[in-house]
């Protein structure tokens, strides 16, 4: 299991979200990490993203700055 995730909304085959539900119902002793990191930016779906089990979130365009700073929010920087 990887320590970090960058993970996008829209993917092949699944969306962002219904990844990010199957990976935390796999029980495991060690859960990555995982960032949101898409152009989706409403309230919403940041609620979603944090609901299904997101750590952080972050909207493209974004910058090294903000990113690392997300990054040590969460302890993955």
């Amino acid at each position: 299991m990887p320590d970090l995730i960058m993970l996008d909304w829209d993917m092949p085959i699944m969306t962002g979200i219904e990844f990010l539900a199957k990976l935390r119902a796999v029980e495991s002793a060690k859960q990555p990490k995982v960032v949101f990191c898409t152009t989706h930016s409403s309230a919403m779906d940041i609620h979603k993203a944090i609901d299904v089990g997101a750590d952080e979130f972050v909207t493209k365009p974004f910058t090294e700055e903000s990113l690392l700073a997300k990054l040590r929010n969460i302890g993955a920087a």
